[in-house]
Protein backbone atom coordinates (compact mmCIF):
# COMPACT_ATOMS: atom_id res chain seq x y z
CA UNK A 1 0.00 0.00 0.00
CA UNK A 2 1.25 3.46 -0.91
CA UNK A 3 2.07 5.27 2.33
CA UNK A 4 2.63 8.75 0.96
CA UNK A 5 0.47 11.62 -0.19
CA UNK A 6 1.56 14.81 -1.91
CA UNK A 7 0.39 18.31 -1.06
CA UNK A 8 -0.50 20.20 -4.22
CA UNK A 9 -0.92 23.98 -4.48
CA UNK A 10 -2.67 25.56 -7.45
CA UNK A 11 -1.57 29.08 -8.35
CA UNK A 12 -4.81 31.12 -8.40
CA UNK A 13 -4.08 33.09 -11.57
CA UNK A 14 -2.18 30.71 -13.85
CA UNK A 15 -3.89 27.62 -12.32
CA UNK A 16 -0.62 25.70 -12.53
CA UNK A 17 -0.33 22.98 -9.90
CA UNK A 18 2.86 22.62 -7.84
CA UNK A 19 3.86 19.57 -5.79
CA UNK A 20 5.09 21.23 -2.63
CA UNK A 21 4.81 18.76 0.25
CA UNK A 22 4.87 15.13 1.33
CA UNK A 23 2.65 13.49 3.95
CA UNK A 24 4.00 10.07 4.97
CA UNK A 25 2.12 7.77 7.32
CA UNK A 26 2.67 4.40 8.99
CA UNK A 27 1.90 2.68 12.28
CA UNK A 28 4.03 5.24 14.13
CA UNK A 29 2.03 8.22 12.90
CA UNK A 30 2.38 11.00 10.34
CA UNK A 31 5.29 13.04 8.99
CA UNK A 32 4.90 16.15 6.84
CA UNK A 33 7.68 18.03 5.07
CA UNK A 34 7.99 20.42 2.16
CA UNK A 35 9.73 19.04 -0.91
CA UNK A 36 11.69 20.28 -3.88
CA UNK A 37 12.15 20.77 -6.76
CA UNK A 38 8.82 22.59 -7.12
CA UNK A 39 8.66 24.31 -3.73
CA UNK A 40 11.01 27.10 -4.80
CA UNK A 41 9.11 27.59 -8.07
CA UNK A 42 5.88 27.78 -6.08
CA UNK A 43 7.36 30.45 -3.80
CA UNK A 44 8.34 32.49 -6.84
CA UNK A 45 4.74 32.13 -8.02
CA UNK A 46 3.34 33.44 -4.73
CA UNK A 47 3.17 30.47 -2.37
CA UNK A 48 4.10 31.17 1.27
CA UNK A 49 3.16 28.17 3.41
CA UNK A 50 0.33 25.73 4.07
CA UNK A 51 -1.69 26.89 7.13
CA UNK A 52 -0.30 25.17 10.22
CA UNK A 53 3.04 24.36 8.59
CA UNK A 54 4.58 27.84 8.58
CA UNK A 55 8.24 26.76 8.59
CA UNK A 56 9.03 25.38 5.13
CA UNK A 57 12.37 23.96 6.35
CA UNK A 58 10.89 21.96 9.24
CA UNK A 59 9.81 18.31 9.39
CA UNK A 60 6.52 17.99 11.27
CA UNK A 61 5.49 14.83 13.15
CA UNK A 62 2.26 13.71 14.81
CA UNK A 63 0.86 10.45 16.14
CA UNK A 64 -2.56 11.34 14.76
CA UNK A 65 -3.58 13.10 11.57
CA UNK A 66 -2.46 16.73 11.83
CA UNK A 67 -5.27 18.99 13.07
CA UNK A 68 -4.78 21.43 10.19
CA UNK A 69 -5.42 18.56 7.75
CA UNK A 70 -8.14 16.91 9.83
CA UNK A 71 -10.23 20.09 9.65
CA UNK A 72 -10.26 19.79 5.86
CA UNK A 73 -12.32 16.59 6.07
CA UNK A 74 -16.14 16.64 6.02
CA UNK A 75 -17.58 17.48 9.43
CA UNK A 76 -19.37 14.43 10.82
CA UNK A 77 -21.87 16.77 12.52
CA UNK A 78 -23.26 17.85 9.15
CA UNK A 79 -26.80 16.72 8.41
CA UNK A 80 -25.67 15.44 5.01
CA UNK A 81 -22.53 13.69 6.28
CA UNK A 82 -23.69 10.21 5.21
CA UNK A 83 -24.57 11.51 1.76
CA UNK A 84 -21.10 13.03 1.44
CA UNK A 85 -19.45 9.73 2.38
CA UNK A 86 -21.67 7.84 -0.02
CA UNK A 87 -20.85 10.20 -2.88
CA UNK A 88 -17.17 9.29 -2.43
CA UNK A 89 -17.93 5.56 -2.14
CA UNK A 90 -16.91 5.62 1.52
CA UNK A 91 -18.42 3.86 4.55
CA UNK A 92 -19.52 5.32 7.89
CA UNK A 93 -16.54 3.66 9.58
CA UNK A 94 -14.01 4.80 6.95
CA UNK A 95 -10.82 6.07 8.55
CA UNK A 96 -9.75 9.70 8.35
CA UNK A 97 -6.94 8.66 6.04
CA UNK A 98 -9.39 6.92 3.71
CA UNK A 99 -11.57 10.03 3.72
CA UNK A 100 -8.56 12.24 2.99
CA UNK A 101 -7.60 10.05 0.04
CA UNK A 102 -11.12 10.15 -1.37
CA UNK A 103 -11.88 13.85 -0.83
CA UNK A 104 -8.29 15.04 -1.32
CA UNK A 105 -8.92 17.45 1.55
CA UNK A 106 -10.22 20.03 -0.89
CA UNK A 107 -11.98 23.18 0.26
CA UNK A 108 -13.77 25.76 -1.85
CA UNK A 109 -11.94 28.47 0.11
CA UNK A 110 -8.36 27.72 -0.98
CA UNK A 111 -6.21 26.04 -3.63
CA UNK A 112 -4.78 22.99 -1.87
CA UNK A 113 -5.35 19.28 -2.27
CA UNK A 114 -3.71 16.05 -1.10
CA UNK A 115 -3.18 13.34 -3.70
CA UNK A 116 -1.78 9.84 -3.38
CA UNK A 117 1.87 9.69 -4.43
CA UNK A 118 2.50 8.16 -7.85
CA UNK A 119 2.30 4.36 -7.83
CA UNK A 120 2.68 2.28 -10.99
CA UNK A 121 0.30 -0.34 -9.58
CA UNK A 122 -2.64 2.07 -9.81
CA UNK A 123 -3.03 5.71 -10.76
CA UNK A 124 -6.25 7.62 -10.18
CA UNK A 125 -6.78 11.28 -10.98
CA UNK A 126 -9.23 14.01 -11.92
CA UNK A 127 -8.74 15.15 -15.49
CA UNK A 128 -7.12 18.59 -15.52
CA UNK A 129 -7.63 21.48 -17.94
CA UNK A 130 -11.07 20.44 -19.17
CA UNK A 131 -12.16 24.08 -19.25
CA UNK A 132 -9.77 24.58 -22.18
CA UNK A 133 -11.14 21.64 -24.19
CA UNK A 134 -14.26 22.42 -26.29
CA UNK A 135 -14.72 18.69 -26.99
CA UNK A 136 -16.00 18.27 -23.43
CA UNK A 137 -19.25 20.10 -24.15
CA UNK A 138 -19.89 18.00 -27.24
CA UNK A 139 -19.47 14.63 -25.54
CA UNK A 140 -21.05 15.70 -22.27
CA UNK A 141 -24.32 14.00 -23.16
CA UNK A 142 -22.96 10.54 -23.91
CA UNK A 143 -19.83 10.01 -21.84
CA UNK A 144 -20.34 7.37 -19.14
CA UNK A 145 -18.68 5.65 -16.22
CA UNK A 146 -16.42 2.75 -17.32
CA UNK A 147 -15.88 4.29 -20.76
CA UNK A 148 -12.38 3.54 -21.97
CA UNK A 149 -9.80 6.28 -22.47
CA UNK A 150 -6.39 6.59 -24.06
CA UNK A 151 -3.41 8.80 -23.25
CA UNK A 152 -1.41 10.73 -25.82
CA UNK A 153 1.89 12.54 -25.32
CA UNK A 154 1.86 16.20 -26.32
CA UNK A 155 5.57 16.95 -26.41
CA UNK A 156 5.05 20.24 -28.28
CA UNK A 157 2.97 21.68 -25.43
CA UNK A 158 4.61 25.06 -24.68
CA UNK A 159 3.58 24.99 -21.03
CA UNK A 160 4.68 21.47 -20.08
CA UNK A 161 7.02 19.17 -21.99
CA UNK A 162 5.44 16.22 -20.16
CA UNK A 163 1.85 17.12 -21.06
CA UNK A 164 -0.39 14.10 -21.66
CA UNK A 165 -3.80 14.40 -23.32
CA UNK A 166 -6.73 12.33 -22.06
CA UNK A 167 -8.68 11.07 -25.07
CA UNK A 168 -12.22 9.64 -25.22
CA UNK A 169 -13.21 7.58 -28.27
CA UNK A 170 -16.81 7.43 -29.54
CA UNK A 171 -18.25 6.61 -32.97
CA UNK A 172 -14.82 6.58 -34.60
CA UNK A 173 -14.12 10.08 -33.29
CA UNK A 174 -11.58 11.29 -30.76
CA UNK A 175 -12.58 13.73 -28.03
CA UNK A 176 -9.95 15.61 -26.07
CA UNK A 177 -11.23 15.74 -22.48
CA UNK A 178 -8.24 17.39 -20.84
CA UNK A 179 -4.87 16.43 -19.40
CA UNK A 180 -3.22 14.20 -16.87
CA UNK A 181 -2.54 16.41 -13.81
CA UNK A 182 0.92 17.92 -13.88
CA UNK A 183 1.98 16.17 -10.67
CA UNK A 184 1.69 12.73 -12.34
CA UNK A 185 2.69 13.69 -15.87
CA UNK A 186 6.45 13.19 -15.66
CA UNK A 187 6.25 9.62 -14.35
CA UNK A 188 3.47 8.69 -16.79
CA UNK A 189 5.39 10.20 -19.70
CA UNK A 190 8.31 7.85 -19.03
CA UNK A 191 5.97 4.85 -18.97
CA UNK A 192 4.25 5.85 -22.19
CA UNK A 193 7.56 6.46 -23.95
CA UNK A 194 8.57 2.93 -22.95
CA UNK A 195 5.35 1.58 -24.51
CA UNK A 196 4.09 0.12 -21.24
CA UNK A 197 0.66 -1.45 -21.66
CA UNK A 198 -2.12 0.13 -19.63
CA UNK A 199 -5.88 0.29 -19.20
CA UNK A 200 -7.61 3.59 -18.51
CA UNK A 201 -11.28 4.17 -17.86
CA UNK A 202 -13.60 6.68 -16.26
CA UNK A 203 -14.49 5.87 -12.66
CA UNK A 204 -16.87 8.77 -12.01
CA UNK A 205 -18.12 11.97 -13.60
CA UNK A 206 -19.21 15.20 -11.94
CA UNK A 207 -20.42 18.09 -14.08
CA UNK A 208 -21.41 20.34 -11.20
CA UNK A 209 -18.64 20.00 -8.58
CA UNK A 210 -18.21 22.97 -6.25
CA UNK A 211 -14.63 21.90 -5.57
CA UNK A 212 -13.37 22.23 -9.12
CA UNK A 213 -13.29 25.09 -11.58
CA UNK A 214 -13.48 22.78 -14.56
CA UNK A 215 -16.50 21.99 -16.74
CA UNK A 216 -16.28 18.32 -15.92
CA UNK A 217 -14.46 16.14 -13.44
CA UNK A 218 -13.67 12.70 -14.79
CA UNK A 219 -12.06 10.45 -12.21
CA UNK A 220 -9.72 8.16 -14.14
CA UNK A 221 -8.25 4.87 -13.02
CA UNK A 222 -5.10 3.50 -14.66
CA UNK A 223 -3.55 0.07 -14.26
CA UNK A 224 -0.38 -1.17 -15.94
CA UNK A 225 0.88 -4.51 -17.18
Amino acid sequence: MNKEMWLIWKQPTTRRRYKIGSLIYDSDGYVFKYIEPELNDAKLAGFRYFPGFEDTSKEYKSKDLFANIDTRLPNNARADYLEILNSYNLEFDSSKLEILKATKGRLITDNYEFVVAFDTNKVEFDVAGTRHCPDVKECKQFININDKLSLELESDNKYDENAIKVIFHKNNKKYHLGYVPRYYAKELTELLKNKVEYSAMIQSINFESELTDEDITAYVKLIFK
